[in-house]
């Protein structure tokens, strides 16, 4: 099973090994093609992402800020200008339970930690504190649904 987790240093390869069988035949050539092929994938990889998490962002935003009230505004406009924060938000914005429950564990156990006494500094902490709150609002709300 972890010999999957490697498929795309595998896609590259091969995309090498046919620009080495059809165009080019030389060591170099497979593996500069190998090499840009992965960096290629690395773009289109995170430009999805960004898409998806844009797409997340402005589904939820609305209810986000109607929940939380003005510290979720505040969040919000921030993350609109602050990429890590929109990433950290989108973790609880997603479409899958499954990630929403393994993310809302996390939390908790953040939590755990934040009111032991190990606090960071105010805007993470509110930041937790939201995507807390709004993850136990979407789960209770599923299972409300179901």
């Amino acid at each position: 099973m972890i010999l999957l987790r490697f498929y795309r240093l595998y896609l590259s390869v091969l995309g090498g090994a046919v620009v080495f069988f059809t165009l080019l035949h030389s060591w170099w050539a497979w593996l500069g093609s190998s090499i840009l092929l992965r960096i290629i994938w690395a773009l289109g990889e995170t430009k999805f992402n960004n898409y998806r998490n844009n797409k997340y962002f402005e589904q939820h935003s609305y209810e986000f800020k109607q929940l939380l009230g003005p510290y979720g505004i505040r969040m919000i406009n921030k993350a609109e200008s602050d990429p890590l924060i929109k990433k950290s938000l989108c973790e609880v914005f997603t479409p899958d339970l499954k990630k929403l429950q393994e993310t809302l564990k996390q939390l908790e156990m953040m939590d755990t930690l934040f009111t032991a006494g190990l606090r960071p500094d105010s805007d993470t902490y509110h930041l937790h504190d939201l995507k807390l709150k709004y993850a136990k609002h979407r789960l209770q709300k599923t299972s409300n649904q179901s």
